[in-house]
């Protein structure tokens, strides 16, 4: 019964699928890679940079684990969030709540385990260019020799499933209380559901330790100020993706004057459209916070450095890139959800121009809250931090700001609209009855 119902979820969704899969294959491609390096650095004979090699990967490893938590546990409740429809109707039909639970911990754990494999090899494939890059600028310790392992298949598992289940349960227990009535109404509206106390008073609480985080690594000496800027991010991190549905809203309230004028009718709908859909923008705001945040720190710190570590530049790339593939990844996903409603507009005579613009101007939105988020939590962080470090914030180029700036709207501009043209091309009659 759970594994029919499982396959029955994936068929009525499989962009959700497609999705979850993606983002489930590149955490298992950063931390194949970061486990590689670590674990082959600490193997290598006592030689001169062998202790800094190896405790650079380790640090990449605990950040990219902690960040695949965290990244994958957004995605996987968002694909269960997608699917609250057909979980209420399961639920009418029948269908008990620790079904619904089984269900998308038998479908988590599914898309997990096809993940793995292809992960690991795209892992192994990065650890090589790594590995390659290190020996090019001279960094290779004497008698290091890579080896991607055994400990990488199962970092990588660990990291996959625990992710998986943490974040597939968490929303499907949510969704598996809630009565069918109430569940189909409050989909009518994909994101509409409002954020409750709970997740308010937790973001209060994690935004709190962030600070206290802030105070704490700034007191220190200078060396653990720095090696504390991860993690102090990603305190900030958290506080910011709890907050994420306020912080949409604030944004659309603050961006709907801005629109009238150069947004017409296409950027009122885009308010109303940021507005109503506040919760499931949040897990694309997560994402480019993170891009913003950890670019602005590093840029920050590089700036300061003199001649930069390859290592740092590699590492800086590499969170970059994880979190901009997750972010681009999510915002697809949200995109595709929409073919009933684009169809609807369409069958009443908007557009392919107007769903067009409707989702550039709901673009804008996006990256105005997850860029403008993320400023704020590098400023938060490297203000104090950079200060203690050596490395003021005021030091960053107008460059990297702007690049910062510009790569975040690109990114989310670019990701938002391309699946539109395989969208518009489905007549607007069978959009409305059809699943994407």
């Amino acid at each position: 019964m759970t594994t029919g119902l499982a396959r029955a979820s994936v068929r009525s969704r499989p962009s959700a699928f497609a999705g979850t899969f993606a983002a489930l294959v590149l955490s298992a491609t950063v931390v194949t890679a970061c486990v590689a390096i670590a674990v082959s650095a600490a193997g290598a004979p006592a030689a001169p940079g062998r202790a800094a090699v190896s405790e650079m990967g380790l640090a990449f490893t605990l950040v990219t684990v902690y960040l695949s938590v965290f990244v994958i546990g957004q995605v996987m409740s968002l694909s269960v969030a997608q699917r609250g429809r057909e979980s209420a109707l399961l639920r009418a039909i029948g269908a008990g709540p620790w079904q619904i639970r089984r269900m998308v911990a038998a479908e988590a754990l599914c898309t997990a385990l096809l993940a793995l494999p292809v992960g690991y090899g795209f892992g192994s494939l990065l650890a090589r260019v790594w590995f390659d890059g290190m020996s090019a600028h001279g960094i290779v310790p004497d008698g290091f020799s890579l080896s991607v392992g055994w400990p990488s298949f199962l970092a990588a598992a660990g990291v996959l499933v625990i992710s998986s289940q943490l974040g597939g349960v968490i929303a499907a227990w949510r969704g598996s209380r809630t009565r069918p009535s109430s569940a189909l109404a409050a989909s009518a509206v994909s994101g509409g559901e409002r954020a409750g106390v709970v997740r308010g008073l937790s973001a209060v609480l994690a935004l709190l330790g962030a600070v206290a985080l802030t105070a704490a690594a700034r007191d220190g000496s200078v060396e653990d100020a720095g090696a504390a800027i991860p993690l102090v991010l990603l305190a900030h991190l958290v506080a910011i993706g709890l907050a994420g549905p306020w912080i949409g809203r604030l944004t659309a309230a603050v961006a709907a004057p801005l629109l009238r004028g150069p947004g017409g009718a296409a950027g009122e709908l885009a308010v109303a459209g940021a507005r109503a859909r506040a919760r499931r923008l949040s897990a694309a705001v997560t994402p480019i916070v993170l891009v913003t945040a950890f670019a602005l720190a590093k840029f920050v710190s590089l700036s300061g450095a003199g001649d930069p570590d390859w290592m740092e530049v590699f590492g800086t790339l590499l969170y970059a890139g994880f979190a901009g593939f997750v972010a681009a990844n999510t915002l697809i996903m949200l995109t595709l959800e929409r073919l009933r409603e684009f169809s609807l507009l369409r069958a009443v005579g908007a557009g392919a121009r107007q769903i067009v613009a409707v989702v550039l101007w709901e673009g804008v939105i996006t990256a105005l809250a997850g860029v403008g988020a993320g400023t704020v939590a590098g400023c938060a962080v490297m203000v104090p931090l950079g200060e203690r470090t050596g490395t003021p914030l005021s030091g960053l180029p107008a460059w990297a700001w702007a690049a910062t700036l510009a790569s975040g709207l690109l990114l989310v501009l670019a990701a938002s609209c391309a699946p539109l043209v395989r969208m518009l091309r489905v007549r607007p009659m069978e959009g409305m009855v059809r699943s994407t």
